[in-house]
């Protein structure tokens, strides 16, 4: 991130259609960061339909963001600590989100962008006011969506309004796969406008409902669990394509190519290349692409287009 180390980045996730794992991907987002080393806070600016504290339990917080934006709560009342991530809960009052007012939320984002390296905002669905409103107070935006056409649909209307306010969309989440639904994951991306930005599946895992019920994201919960990887990948892509790893936290283990005689570590310029961690077959089984004799085509189809990309 370009000046990580005096201010953070503020990163809106969005979507055109409810339900389609937006808040559960603002949550896990933040815990793949705060296991990373990074401190992260996520705010509910879902106004409308607030459900961020109850994703990590909390269900009747003193303060929430509709108070501060209500002018009955000071910001820091509205922060809640789950797990070493920070909460900024919505209310579930619908008169609290009669007389919210969207013209704090700016302010709310700058001054959290100098406490934490990554500021997070839950925005709401669809096309409106307020969402507009916390889309322009954002660095950038990730959009998250199903790969089936209605959510793809919404999804590209709140991509054409984001491109209206110039906040560039950094990728695209396709949540819920592992049907064979994401046969053209290029297309789709192009489709959305996040042609050569970070475009991650998150796969159907049910250790993510079973999370819910504890008040926990799953990436904290169940650190092996399908989604918990496709969470940590995401993280880790958007280290690198928003320029955090230039001011990646100390860890006190990491890797390192060393002499296999000396046991020394080898200098930058004697460093072999860049290691793919993940192979390409998992990445076509974890969006779903070979669990269904159906589909077995395109996913070898797909396999072939990523390696050539790769020259392999």
């Amino acid at each position: 991130m370009d000046g990580a180390a005096e201010e953070g980045y503020a990163l809106a996730i969005a979507s055109g259609k409810g339900g389609v794992g937006k808040t559960t991907t603002a949550v896990n987002l933040g815990a793949a960061f705060v296991e990373s080393g990074y401190t992260a806070a996520v705010l509910d600016f879902d106004l409308g339909m607030a459900n961020l504290g109850a994703m990590v339990g909390l269900t009747q917080p003193n303060a929430t963001i509709h108070d501060v934006l209500g002018g009955r709560a000071a910001l820091d009342a509205a922060l809640h600590e789950a797990g070493g991530l920070t909460i900024a809960p919505g209310s579930t009052v619908l008169d609290h989100f009669a007389d919210a007012e969207t013209d704090p939320i700016e302010g709310i984002v700058t001054e959290l962008k100098q406490r934490f390296d990554l500021v997070i905002l839950d925005a709401g669905a669809g096309l409106s006011q307020d969402i507009a409103v916390t889309l322009q107070a954002a660095d950038g935006v990730l959009l998250v969506t199903t790969a089936e056409l209605p959510a793809l649909t919404d999804a590209s209307k709140t991509g054409e309004l984001v491109d209206r306010l110039a906040v560039p969309v950094v990728g695209a989440v396709f949540t819920g796969t592992g049907e064979g639904s994401l046969d053209d994951i290029e297309g789709v991306a192009t489709a959305l406008g996040t042609t050569g930005a970070v475009t991650v599946s998150i796969p159907a895992d049910q250790h993510v409902k079973e999370s819910v019920r504890k008040g926990m994201p799953v990436v904290f919960d169940a650190e092996s669990a399908p989604a918990t990887v496709a969470y940590k990948r995401l993280a880790t892509t958007l280290e690198t394509d928003l320029g955090f790893d230039e001011n990646a936290p100390d860890t006190e283990a990491g890797f390192e190519w060393v002499d296999p005689e000396s046991g020394n570590a080898l200098p930058d310029d004697a460093q072999p290349g860049p290691v793919m961690e993940v192979p390409l077959e998992t990445l076509i089984e974890e969006a779903g692409l070979n669990e269904s004799p159906a589909v077995m085509g395109n996913g070898e189809r797909m396999l072939h287009q990523v390696r050539s990309w790769f020259g392999g």
